[in-house]
């Protein structure tokens, strides 16, 4: 059973190229592995390849290239998508720029799907790493999600899920128009199905949580606008769409976006900012005032989304 590592060259941050060179140092036997490396065109700060990098490509087995900005956040599933469209291994693990493999990541995934050969997905804990007082903050919120999972099962593209290419078709794949967001829809349909997600012990990679305020602003609100696509799609399944929040519900009249967008828009930052001073001092009051912040940010996503699709019908 052959493994395909799908890392996209897409929002770095303080990994440099340590993803890209975990998975060469992965002690896995090669032939049992495969690196698929997508790359987009440069833009700004975020530089897609350099002399480092052009040294390491060679021994990757695919290097593939897209038309794509790497620094829109909204673009990532692009990314991976590219990856799984060159990849042919059995099993998928989807990667980030900024997730970093241990060493036996490979060799822990080919003994769980050899002594579990009917496990269709399975998922694993992540390390976190994060020096900035927001990137502790973002590393909260993630372990809080993990904890979730551990009970209750979970699908992330972030170097912790591991999925059967059969399986990963039979649910039909990522829908790009959901962009990041697709990872829960994915989940959602695996959930459905009430398939076991298997759990691996120990982690397979390092996240870098450390990240410029602006960014997860743009992160979170590109979540949200894909959210008011998923909920506002005519068909996304043989159930109906669990809202998460009742916020939603209201921002879909247009009455309510044009009022909730200015409110969110203010409060994001602020709170988010607030959070981060706080973050050494009050810790938990920091991680409340930055999930209501995120909680905005993601907000304000949203009703941008169903203010322009007001627009559009005029």
């Amino acid at each position: 059973m052959k493994i395909s590592l799908i890392l996209p060259l897409f929002d770095r941050r303080t990994a440099g190229w340590r993803p890209l060179e975990s998975a060469l140092a992965q002690t896995l036997p090669r032939e049992q592995f495969e690196i698929v490396v997508v790359a987009g065109n440069a833009f700004g700060s975020e530089a897609t390849v350099d002399a480092h990098a052009e040294a390491l490509l060679p021994r990757c087995d695919a290097a593939v290239h897209i038309d794509a900005d790497p620094s829109l956040p909204e673009n990532e599933i692009l990314f991976l998508m590219a990856g799984y469209a060159r990849s042919t291994g059995d099993l998928l693990f989807f990667m980030e720029g900024h997730t970093e493999l241990v060493p036996d990541c490979c060799a822990m995934i080919a003994a769980h799907f050899r002594a579990n050969p009917q496990s269709r997905i399975a998922w694993a804990p992540r390390i976190h790493r994060s020096t900035l007082p927001l990137g502790l903050l973002i590393g909260m919120h993630s372990k809080r999600h993990e904890q979730r999972a551990r009970a209750r099962g979970g699908f992330w593209l972030g170097a912790n899920s591991i999925i059967t290419r059969e399986y990963f078709e039979h649910l039909g794949t990522l829908d790009a128009g959901y962009m990041r967001f697709g990872e829960r829809v994915l989940c959602e349909r695996i959930l459905r199905e009430n398939v076991p997600i298997a759990r691996l012990a120990l982690p397979l990679s390092v996240h870098h949580d450390d990240m410029p305020l602006s960014q997860l602003i743009a992160v979170a609100a590109a979540a949200g606008e894909a959210k008011y696509r998923y909920y506002n799609a005519p068909a996304v399944g043989v159930a109906p769409v669990r809202v998460r929040h009742p916020i939603y519900l209201a921002a879909n009249r247009a009455a309510f976006a044009l009022a909730l967008y200015p409110m969110a828009w203010m409060l994001r930052e602020g709170l988010l900012r607030a959070a981060i001073a706080l973050g050494r001092r009050a810790r938990n009051l920091a991680y409340r005032l930055y999930v209501l912040g995120l909680g905005f940010a993601d907000l304000s996503g949203y009703c941008s989304a169903r203010i322009r699709a007001l627009g559009a019908r005029f």
